[in-house]
């Protein structure tokens, strides 16, 4: 697991070097897949930040959460999100050779709390919140290693500062 500490970093510079969007790309590849958190208050802005870039996109409530929990308090099971992301990610292989794994989480994810699986408080400290997502997407990291250990994996946690509509984006778990 990685340390508890903020990690800050540019995604577009992140993202600059994947390949580009080729209208008439004859072998209809895709660099990577991102999985991303159903929340509407992030799409828009992904999607601006995305442009041009050749991704398969998977959207699930709680983003990695969706894909591991199991048995969660509140919510009843939610094994068939699991296999349905799996499905997603074969695919994804096998139709466009895709090479990365991105997963963007959110702070203040409905999901995560009360509302949603149970997983934290509402209103929890920041280090906290950090930490459990850190060990759903590293959980959820394990399990696409079964599949395929050459898929690089990275993941973020998302926030919108006070007083902005400007995202930052902590960077959580990162393996080739």
């Amino acid at each position: 697991m990685t340390e508890n500490s903020e990690h800050l970093i540019d995604f577009a510079d992140f993202v600059k070097d994947f390949p580009k969007d080729e209208p008439d790309d004859p072998d209809h590849e895709a660099d990577a897949l991102l999985l991303t958190c159903m929340d509407f208050r992030f799409f828009l802005k992904i999607a601006e930040m995305m442009k041009g870039i050749k991704y398969d996109h998977v959207i699930l409530a709680g983003a990695a959460l969706g894909v591991v929990v199991k048995n969660p308090t509140c919510l009843p099971d939610k094994a068939r999100w699991q296999e349905t992301f799996f499905d997603h990610l074969e695919l994804a292989i096998a139709l466009h050779k895709i090479k990365k794994v991105i997963v963007l989480e959110h702070r203040d994810c409905g999901a995560y709390g009360p509302k949603g699986f149970c997983v934290l408080p509402a209103n929890p400290e920041r280090e906290l919140e950090r930490r459990v997502h850190d060990q759903k997407v590293e959980e959820l990291r394990d399990k696409i290693r079964e599949i395929s250990e050459d898929l690089y994996f990275c993941s973020f946690l998302m926030e919108v500062p006070s007083n902005t509509d400007a995202l930052t984006f902590d960077q959580l778990v990162c393996a080739d």
